[in-house]
């Protein structure tokens, strides 16, 4: 008896010599051989995805018991991005298949906009700017600072013009 309790002992601290062994020998391999993987530097609006026309319908949803929820997209005319000077500005009009009876309801204070930045950066509103990709009051125009991979920040000015 004491000597089957002699091997699961011995067997225990062999398992976890075992395994103390493979945890050294397969991270060390880690740190060698690897390339340097780039680190993006960009921080810039690339383009603009689109803006949007959210808005409700009286249809009630059979699973939520919520109103309807529908979106529209508005017409980009003249998109201009300057990255030197960090400004972003298109002019928005509503399309041909635009809801007439939401007409009289669009305005820059109910618009979604959805922006491209650049590879692996993210970008957060600055003080009192919107959130992105959200119904926003786009009637001023918003600041955002953009963080590139590499830690660099840009400060970028973002405007919505409506027409209607």
């Amino acid at each position: 008896a004491a000597s089957d309790v002699y091997k699961r002992q011995m067997k225990k601290y062999i398992s976890f010599a075992l395994s103390m062994v493979l945890m050294l020998v397969c991270t060390g391999c880690l740190n060698h051989g690897l390339d340097d993987i780039d680190t993006y530097d960009g921080a810039d609006i690339t383009s603009f995805e689109g803006v949007y026309y959210r808005y409700t319908t009286d249809k009630i949803m059979d699973v939520s018991g919520e109103p309807q929820v529908r979106q529209v997209s508005l017409q980009m005319v003249s998109p201009a991005i300057d990255a030197e000077a960090g400004t972003a500005t298109v002019t928005v009009k509503p399309t041909s298949n635009f809801p007439a009876d939401e007409l009289d309801k669009l305005s820059d204070k109910s618009l979604v906009v959805c922006l491209n930045i650049s590879v692996a950066s993210i970008i957060k509103p600055a003080a009192g700017s919107v959130r992105l990709g959200v119904v926003a009051d786009w009637s001023k125009p918003n600041t955002y600072i953009i963080t590139a991979a590499d830690g660099s920040t840009k400060e970028w000015t973002v405007t919505i013009n409506l027409e209607k």
